[in-house]
């Protein structure tokens, strides 16, 4: 399998203007025919890139090396080359009509978005098939690399040929074992610091280290020194994670899961991924920016009972006052004793040493002279020291002299300043801030203010939507401001940039736009964005594209939560539109609460909505209504779920729209069904039927029809539930939904059981399993195992069939989806026949087994043969 994209493409579309449709044509011509040409056969095509798979690793590998070989030599418009990046794999992936899916596809994906342009990256898989090629060309090992989404590391390589680009940054993983952010440049002045909490760290009585210091004093960069040694004294990894956006505790698990790769992969709340993964294992973590979490505390404790084999390393503007916290205050860099110093002694001081290292690569020509030497100790201490505010003078060398530097922090933060005390230092920053802000252009402050609305990075789009670029590019918005270091810049999986603000710079651009009177604008048109990428994320959930929906998710969900937070207020404190525009979000957003394992964060906000609705009819109540109670259902709460589900199918009718209470209907009727009232629920399911039929809503009557087939079944009518079933299927396939084909192709294996009998389902079922789980739908993946489960014990199977049912009794438990009584009763019915099978000890033994096994697993058992009819 050969993944391919350009990367950079949006900054090439920037450049190449209307000559890129030219180069585009010309890049897809080459590469298409090199695949032609190795019996290549292409798979999908979307914007610039290619999936390919081949006959064998030679082909793919020969097919890459000429399609780069081409590429380089072509001749581009406006001498503008496009770097293409390309990723091998070699898997047995799974058919799914015209096409491949499952894990192999995606580790593939992953393996190309690692790539630089011009790079080819081989799995291990593959780098082993074709190792005879050596005479050709040859590999660089790369090491073991952590891929997003993928449990365990891959060992990547890349192709070395004398005729093709060679040299490469760092690949774009999550990281090898240090997952730590890049360092730019070299640490200056923190040699002891380094030594004494390395030192620390080490002690084996030691599990939490605390750096503390004022905002801009360099506990990060110092952190991240300190971690990016001690590799080899963590064999599960070092790993980094960014606090700064986060408010409350949960929001620190959020961060901490996402930085281990544990995010979204199914429905456990955040707290239990990480104490999960973490369990024993030997790993350091670099929790950054505490101070603004007021159950932080809290937070670290837990982390370090629920993870006993682990270190911490956090930073903080203050400590956390736990019993094994070990504190160690990270002071202002050294500085000259008076102005009147030498050069020599002056630019052995620390703080002089960081302004020349910035001034230099702000003005490669900058040196400290006799001349400049008093002017520039004079300014270290008019900054105190303080890394931060010492890094945003110096990237001004470029334009001002060390004494032009000195006038201009004197005009702008005044006498007086001093490090007496960490209250002043933290004013010094922020003045620094405000001096660099205040040699902007108008334009520029405008741009920069406004961009301090987001939480956490964005990309150029998102500058266009929120900023009011008036027809400017927005990289040229951008780019002075990177240039002045107000702003940070760094490349997605896609090679496309990011751009984010540090916290302190992020505080006070949010303090300008207040002051500006700009704020309740500049926040509309940010909801109003974030309801678009979620509106467009949550419609990819269902598809092919889902991991890629989940990657986006996980780059705009803090902002997401910003946007709800503003929103979510009653529209007489804040008007009807921001209202609305909280309802529509939250609307979107719950599809991804309820299938990515944030349920509890969903009914936070759907119970912040219905509170400020007030009871008052609206769609956007019946929206929240419905919402909650689904996110209620899949806890297994019915009794509430019906409650809201009556209230909002009464709310829809009296308000005619008759398409929201069709949905009503439908779920409602799931609710009656899950308390054994069958006759309501079938009442209900043909209401909703006949709704959706009268709108012509074919989704929605697809759905009711699913639920409707359960009924029948439920009430022993199994010729009219496999025809419902079937029925149900064929919509979805016209609809092109693979995620509602599958359950119902999940529901049909229940039918066929009592229909036809456990060969049939069995039979159906290990046609479709493989298709299910590659969907990564935690509920999903637990029905189909069930499935499997109650046809192998009604096949006599029963070893499998208890140690699959104890596979998804410990998924159930671990994402907290309880099983409803209907589906119990339905499961006991078929398993109470496997049971008497074998001594009640083996049945607990596999069981047990079972417990052990990942999703992934334990269907692998359950189709490896056929079982034998008793």
């Amino acid at each position: 399998m050969l993944f391919s994209d350009i990367e950079s493409s949006t900054v090439s579309l920037r450049r190449l203007g209307v000559h890129w449709g030219d180069a585009l044509t010309a890049h897809r011509r080459i590469l298409r025919a090199v695949f032609e040409a190795h019996e290549g056969r292409e798979m999908g095509t979307e914007g610039d890139s290619f999936f390919v798979v081949f006959g064998s690793a030679h082909q793919a590998v020969l097919a890459a090396v000429e399609g780069q070989r081409r590429l380089q030599e072509n001749r581009w418009p406006d001498e503008v080359p496009l770097r293409v990046r390309i990723g091998i794999h070699t898997g047995e992936p799974d058919r799914h009509d015209d096409g491949y899916i499952g894990i192999d596809v995606h580790r593939a994906a992953r393996i190309a978005a690692t790539a630089h342009g011009g790079q080819i990256v081989l799995s291990e898989a593959t780098r082993q098939l074709v190792s005879d090629l050596a005479a050709s060309c040859s590999w660089r090992d790369l090491g073991w690399h952590r891929l997003k989404d993928l449990p365990e590391p891959e060992h990547l390589y890349d192709l070395v040929d004398p005729d093709l680009l060679h040299a490469f940054p760092p690949l774009r993983s999550l990281g090898t074992l240090a997952s730590l952010p890049a360092i730019g440049s070299p640490l200056v002045g923190r040699g002891s610091e380094l030594a004494e909490i390395h030192d620390v760290l080490c002690d084996d009585d030691v599990c939490l280290v605390t750096l503390t210091g004022t905002g801009g004093s360099g506990k990060t960069r110092l952190a991240l020194a300190v971690a990016s040694g001690l590799g080899e004294q963590f064999p599960s990894g070092v790993f980094f994670v960014r606090c700064h956006t986060a408010d409350h505790g949960a929001l620190m698990w959020a961060a901490m899961a996402d930085a281990l790769g544990v995010t979204g992969d199914s429905t456990e709340l955040p707290e239990d991924r990480t104490l999960r993964f973490l369990g024993h294992r030997q790993a350091l973590l670099v929790l950054d920016n505490l101070e603004q979490i007021s159950d932080a505390d809290h937070v670290v404790s837990r982390l370090l009972n629920g993870a006993p084999s682990i270190k911490v390393l956090v930073t903080s503007r203050r400590p956390l006052h736990l019993v094994a916290e070990h504190e160690y205050p990270v002071l202002p860099l050294d500085l000259p004793a008076d102005d009147r110093v030498d050069r020599e002694d002056a630019e052995r001081t620390p703080a002089v040493e960081l302004f020349v290292q910035r001034a230099q690569m702000a003005q490669p020509r900058f040196t400290l002279t006799q001349t400049n030497t008093a002017d520039v100790v004079r300014l270290c201490r008019r900054l105190d020291g303080l890394p931060l505010a010492i890094e945003l003078a110096a990237a001004r060398t470029r334009l001002l002299s060390p004494k032009g530097l000195l006038s201009r922090i004197d005009e702008s933060l005044g006498t007086g300043v001093t490090a007496s005390d960490r209250a002043e230092r933290h004013r010094t920053v922020g003045k620094t801030i405000a001096w660099s802000h205040d040699l902007l252009t108008a334009e520029e402050q405008r741009v920069f203010r406004r961009l301090g609305v987001f939480s956490r990075s964005f990309d150029l789009p998102a500058v266009e939507a929120v900023v009011e670029t008036g027809g400017t590019d927005a990289l040229d918005l951008v780019a002075r401001l990177i240039d002045v270091n107000l702003l940070e810049v760094t490349e997605d999986v896609e090679g496309e940039p990011r751009i984010t603000m540090l916290q302190t710079i992020r505080s006070f651009a949010r303090a300008q736009l207040k002051a500006s009177g700009e704020r309740e604008d500049v926040r509309q048109r940010h909801s109003q964005w974030c309801l678009q990428m979620a509106t467009e994320i949550c419609e990819s959930l269902h598809g092919p594209t889902q991991v890629l929906a989940l990657d986006r998710m996980s780059l705009v969900q803090q902002d997401i939560r910003s946007a709800l937070s503003w929103c979510l207020r009653p529209s007489s404190e804040v008007g009807a539109d921001r209202t609305e525009l909280g309802f529509l979000l939250i609307s979107q957003m719950n599809v991804f609460w309820h299938r990515f394992g944030y349920v509890a964060e969903g009914r936070g906000w759907q119970e912040r909505a219905i509170a400020i609705a007030d009871g008052e009819d609206s769609p956007g109540l019946v929206d929240a209504l419905h919402g909650m109670a689904v996110l209620e259902l899949q806890q297994n709460d019915v009794q509430s779920a019906t409650k809201a589900l009556e209230t909002a199918l009464g709310m829809a009718s009296r308000l005619g729209d008759l398409d929201r209470e069709a949905r009503e209907a439908n779920s409602l009727g799931v609710a009656r069904r899950s308390v054994g009232d069958t006759a309501a629920a079938r009442q209900l399911l043909e209401r909703s039927i006949s709704l959706a039929q009268r709108v012509g809503n074919a989704k929605r009557e697809t759905t009711a029809l699913t639920n409707m087939a359960v009924i029948l079944l439920d009430s022993g009518e199994f010729e009219s539930a496999v025809d419902a079933s079937r029925q149900a299927i064929a919509a979805d396939r016209a609809r092109d939904d693979p995620w509602g084909m599958a359950i119902n192709q999940t529901n049909l294996a229940m039918v066929l059981l009592r229909a036809e009998g456990p060969e049939s389902a069995y039979t159906h079922l290990a046609s479709i399993a493989p298709d299910n789980i590659a969907l990564a739908d935690p509920e999903l993946a637990v029905a189909t195992i069930e499935m499997l489960a109650a046809t192998l014990a009604e096949l006599g199977d029963a070893p499998r069939a208890a140690m699959l049912m104890g596979t998804a009794d410990a998924e159930r438990g671990r994402v907290g989806m309880p099983r409803s009584t209907p589906d119990q009763e339905y499961c006991d019915q078929s398993l109470d026949k496997g049971r008497p099978l074998i001594p009640s000890a083996e049945w607990t033994a596999c069981h047990t087994r079972g417990a052990e096994l990942s999703i992934e697993q334990a269907l692998a058992k359950a189709l490896t043969r056929q079982p034998a009819v008793p």
